[in-house]
């Protein structure tokens, strides 16, 4: 009786080593073609990520004209703020002139990651970050903790860019209260 249990035991275990060796071709066709997609968007990623940190060097040397290279034709700045607008790339132009006539940005930390696809989770090329910033403005400066989020064309160039973190109380407590007062609609 033990001879015919072994038996049968081996004879499953043969029987399932060979379906497992009848699609392992298959399988290694289907992986090998996974590991080629990963490989590609993970080099798009890394591409895409090195574009996001030129944009966010450019922003440290206030060089508004670099920053727009980056950026596609129809690149839009997600709003986040309470009652914020998208803006387009003059737009994004127009506001980055004003700011960084009034205040010096400094990207203390940073950390990049891919993005991903909402539907898949798969890596789809975009690019997030975590980092702290510091704004100064004279004698006054405050950190801030960002999280932003970078979509990129098929050439590499920026076509949005989200960032979320309290801007707006950051400005108010370092810019001149002339500037704060016209950036809320007063003046003096």
């Amino acid at each position: 009786m033990k001879n015919f249990f072994f038996t049968l035991l081996m004879g499953g275990l043969v029987v399932s080593c060979s379906n497992d060796m009848a699609t392992g071709n298959e399988d290694s066709t289907t992986n090998a073609e996974t590991s080629n997609e990963n490989t590609d968007i993970k080099a798009t990623y890394e591409t895409n990520a090195e574009n996001l940190k030129k944009l966010l060097n450019t922003w440290e040397e206030q060089d508004v004209e670099g920053a727009l290279s980056l950026m596609a034709d129809d690149f839009t700045e997600v709003g986040t703020g309470m009652g914020e607008p998208d803006r387009t790339k003059e737009e994004w132009k127009a506001n980055m002139e004003m700011m960084m006539g009034v205040m010096k940005p400094t990207l203390k930390q940073a950390i990049f990651l891919p993005g991903v696809d909402t539907t898949s989770l798969a890596m789809d090329g975009s690019v997030r970050y975590y980092g702290v910033w510091n704004f100064a403005s004279g004698e006054k400066n405050e950190d801030l903790k960002v999280y932003g989020s970078a979509d990129f064309n098929d050439e590499g160039m920026i076509s949005s860019l989200t960032h979320y973190a309290d801007f707006g109380a950051t400005m108010m407590s370092i810019l001149p209260e002339e500037i704060v007062a016209e950036m809320m609609g007063g003046g003096k």
